[in-house]
């Protein structure tokens, strides 16, 4: 019968993702995450296996709620382009309820991931990771623009995910609070991106 779980696994990631936006990915230790979450160092180690495996999984939490934010608001409207403007002002949303995993999220890609040692685990999972969200900007470009060839899906994309990031990098970059006007600018950008 294996032990129970005295450290529940969420703090961890919490702390590390902490640790890593404090001192940076070179500075990161296990040390530090384990002081800072109060879980003993070995206990870490069993559990995740390395710096590296705790890095991917704290990653991953992170986009999953992103992900899942997107999804939820794009599918919650009654129609497409109401889906498109609700899914670009869900990532403005998501990076003022969870300004640390937008932080974490916009200072490390999933690709930096599939580059560290030990990833060959986590690499379908990750590779996988943005496959909801892909789906959903399919189905809105089809249903924007009648298709989703490369242009159209290019337009979707350029609306629903690159004009909310770019809006809302530079205050994660920065640290700073999202100024509340910027979620009606996101929203009015995208109708005119999407407007003919």
């Amino acid at each position: 019968m294996p032990r129970p779980q005295v450290h529940s696994t969420e703090p961890i990631l919490d702390a590390a993702r902490d640790q890593l936006l404090d001192v940076g990915a070179r500075g990161l230790t296990v040390d530090a995450i384990a002081a800072a979450s109060g879980a003993p160092v070995g206990s870490i180690y069993h559990r995740f296996g390395s710096l590296e495996g705790l890095l991917t999984e704290m990653w991953t939490a992170a986009a999953r709620r992103y992900q899942a934010a997107v999804v939820e608001a794009i599918d919650s409207a009654p129609d497409a382009t109401e889906a498109a403007v609700r899914g670009a002002a869900s990532i403005y949303d998501f990076a003022r309820e969870h300004p640390a995993d937008a932080r974490l999220l916009a200072a490390m890609r999933w690709e930096d991931l599939l580059d560290a040692p030990g990833a060959d685990a986590a690499r379908g999972e990750l590779e996988e990771l943005n496959a909801p969200v892909a789906q959903r900007l399919a189905e809105l470009s089809r249903h924007l623009f009648g298709n989703a060839g490369p242009v159209a899906l290019e337009r979707t994309a350029f609306a629903v995910v690159d004009v909310p990031h770019g809006a809302v990098r530079r205050h994660l970059e920065a640290g700073s609070p999202l100024p509340a006007p910027l979620r009606g600018w996101i929203e009015s950008a995208v109708r005119a991106a999407l407007a003919d």
